[in-house]
């Protein structure tokens, strides 16, 4: 049961932090400061979500020593995506930069996660 109240936990939080980041996007947009597609944004959040919800089902398992893995697979397949990403839609090119900060931010998002799992789990 513990480990059921971690993974909710875990998922409310990773969900409450995207819509915080959305919501910004949202300002940034409505403020003309920066122009930001929403398609990116909701590919970066989708493939972060499935990664959080696989190595949170792998911790509620216990599986041990394999959270990092799932991790680092899931690493690799987000670079992919988006270099994907950036030779096929121009809105990337013209906002590399902002996109790059959504990424690193999804992206410290989940090490901070796996971190705490990798924790609880010794």
């Amino acid at each position: 049961m513990e480990k059921f109240l971690v993974v909710l936990k875990g998922l409310g939080l990773f969900l409450l932090f995207s819509a915080v980041l959305f919501i910004i996007q949202w300002q940034l947009a409505e403020n003309n400061v920066v122009v930001l597609s929403y398609k990116i944004h909701f590919l970066m959040f989708f493939v972060t979500l499935i990664s959080l919800l696989t190595i949170l089902v792998v911790f509620a398992l216990e599986k041990k020593n394999i959270i990092g893995f799932i991790f680092l697979g899931f690493v690799v397949f987000k670079i992919f995506a988006i270099g994907y990403i950036a030779m096929f839609e121009k809105d990337f090119e013209l906002n590399i930069v902002p996109y790059f900060v959504l990424y690193w931010i999804y992206l410290l998002i989940e090490v901070i996660f796996v971190l705490k799992l990798v924790k609880k789990q010794d």
